[in-house]
C-alpha cells in the first residue's frame, strides 16, 4: 500500500468520522433549536390571550356590563374576546397551523365546546389541580402541532353571575344562548382550558433544509481540502520523496563511474528477461568483455585516464544497444551486456560490432584500447549464474588466445 493510498485512506476516515460525529450533534441541535422556536412561539401566542383576557376584565367588563342589561355584549366576556382578538388576527390564514381556543366542557358559546382529545386533557387538570399547564405534540404530518395548554379555573365570583344559575345569569345572555348549557359552576371548578397548537412541521422542515444544506457544505468543504492536501501531498511530499528515491535507487543499482547498472542490478534484469523468454519461447544471449591490458592503462597513464577509458568504453557500448537490452559494469574493467529475443549468431555479430566500436577509435591520451568478448546463448535450462559463468569461460578462451576477438561459448561448457 503506496504513502498517497495510507494517507487518503487515513484523511476519509476522519472525514467520515467527523461527518458521522457533526451530522448526529447538528442534527439534534438544529431539531431541539426548531422546537424550542415553536415553544416560544407557543409562549408569546398563550400569553397575548391571557393579556387579552385580563384587559377585558379589567378595563371593558366594568364599563359594558350595564348595557348587558337590555343587550347582550358577548365581547364583555374575557374569554370571548381573547379567542375574536387571535382570531382576528387571522393567524390560521396568514401562519397555516396556528390556534388559540378556549375549550370547555359545557360552554354557553357552542364553539368553545371540547373535542374528544381536548377533553382528556381537561381531565387531567381536573383531576390533578397542581398540573398548571400541559405540553406535548399532537397530531401527524403537516398537521402535527405543539401545544401548550392552561387550566380555566374559577377564581373570582364575579365569574358566577352568569354561570351559576340561569336565573342569576343576564336575561340577555339567556335570549342568546339559552339555559340549558354553561350553568353549575363553582368556585375553584376547572372548566376548562385555554390551549394554543403551534406547527412543528415547518421549522422541523427548515431545521432538515439546514441540517442538509450544512452537510453538502461539510462534503463540498471536504473535497476542496482533499484535493489541496493531495495537491499540498504531490507537490511537497511524494514529488520530492519520489525524485530521492530515484536518485537513491539509481545509487543502489548504478555505477558512480560509468552510468550503467551494477552488478545486482543486471541479475534482477536477466532473471526478469529469461522468465520471459521461457513464457514466449525466445531467444536471450549475454556476452561478457574485458578491455585487454588495462592495468598498463593505470600504470602508465594514472587512474584518471583509466577511469576516462571505463566511461568511453560504456559510452560506445550504450550506443549500439536497443532499448530492450542492457548493459552492466561487472567489476573492474569488465562488461556485461544481456541482448532481449536475440540468438547467438546475432549477439556474436553484436559483440564484433562493440568491439570494433571499441577499437577502431582511439582514445585521448591512450590511444587504442582493445577488448576480448564471450558470448553464450541461453538454452532455456541453466540459471543466471550459470549462463554467465558459460560466457565468462569463452571469454577467457578469447583472453587465451590472442585477446581482441569474440568467442563464442560452446554449449557444451559449464
Amino acid at each position: 500500500m503506496n504513502l498517497r493510498l495510507k494517507f487518503n485512506l487515513v484523511l476519509l476516515s476522519v472525514f467520515l468520522l467527523g461527518m458521522f460525529a457533526a451530522g448526529a450533534y447538528y442534527d439534534r441541535y438544529l431539531e431541539q433549536s426548531a422546537l424550542d422556536d415553536v415553544a416560544r412561539n407557543s409562549q408569546v401566542l398563550m400569553d397575548t390571550a391571557l393579556a387579552v383576557r385580563a384587559y377585558t376584565t379589567d378595563e371593558i367588563k366594568p364599563h359594558l356590563d350595564p348595557l348587558n342589561v337590555s343587550t347582550f355584549l358577548p365581547q364583555t366576556v374575557p374569554a370571548f374576546a381573547a379567542t375574536e382578538v387571535v382570531h382576528r388576527l387571522r393567524l390560521s390564514d396568514r401562519y397555516a397551523g396556528y390556534d388559540y381556543k378556549e375549550a370547555v366542557l359545557e360552554p354557553t358559546n357552542p364553539r368553545d365546546q371540547a373535542n374528544d382529545w381536548e377533553s382528556r386533557l381537561i381531565e387531567q387538570f381536573r383531576t390533578n389541580h397542581a398540573v398548571e399547564n400541559l405540553t406535548g405534540f399532537h397530531g401527524d404530518g403537516l398537521a402535527r402541532t405543539m401545544y401548550v395548554a392552561r387550566p380555566i379555573k374559577i377564581k373570582k365570583a364575579a365569574c358566577l353571575g352568569c354561570h351559576s344559575t340561569p336565573d342569576a345569569a343576564p336575561a340577555s345572555m339567556i335570549k342568546v344562548y339559552g339555559e340549558k348549557n354553561g350553568f353549575g359552576w363553582k368556585m375553584n371548578d376547572i372548566v376548562g382550558m385555554q390551549i394554543v397548537n403551534v406547527p412543528v412541521f415547518y421549522p422541523l422542515q427548515k431545521a432538515h433544509d439546514t441540517f442538509t444544506s450544512f452537510m453538502w457544505s461539510l462534503l463540498a468543504l471536504f473535497a476542496a481540502m482533499f484535493i489541496a492536501m493531495n495537491v499540498a501531498l504531490s507537490s511537497f511530499v511524494l514529488g520530492p520523496m519520489s525524485r530521492l528515491n530515484r536518485k537513491l535507487e539509481d545509487l543502489a543499482t548504478r555505477d558512480f563511474l560509468t552510468d550503467l547498472v551494477n552488478r545486482r542490478r543486471f541479475f534482477e534484469q536477466l532473471e526478469s528477461a529469461m522468465a520471459d523468454a521461457r513464457v514466449k519461447n525466445h531467444g536471450l544471449s549475454v556476452f561478457i568483455l574485458d578491455l585487454d591490458f588495462f592495468k598498463r592503462i593505470n600504470d602508465t597513464f594514472g587512474h584518471d585516464s583509466g577511469d576516462m577509458v571505463l566511461k568511453n568504453a560504456a559510452l560506445r557500448v550504450r550506443e549500439l544497444l536497443r532499448g530492450s537490452d542492457s548493459a552492466a559494469r561487472f567489476g573492474g574493467e569488465e562488461f556485461v551486456i544481456m541482448l532481449r529475443e536475440t540468438r547467438i549468431d546475432a549477439a556474436v555479430a553484436m559483440a564484433e560490432a562493440v568491439r570494433g566500436k571499441i577499437a577502431d577509435v582511439p582514445f585521448d591520451l591512450v590511444g587504442t584500447v582493445s577488448a576480448s568478448f564471450g558470448v553464450a546463448e541461453w538454452d532455456h535450462h541453466e540459471d543466471a549464474r550459470g549462463l554467465i559463468a558459460r560466457a565468462d569461460k569463452a571469454l577467457y578462451v578469447a583472453k587465451e588466445t590472442g585477446r581482441n576477438r569474440v568467442v563464442r561459448a560452446d554449449s557444451s561448457q559449464t
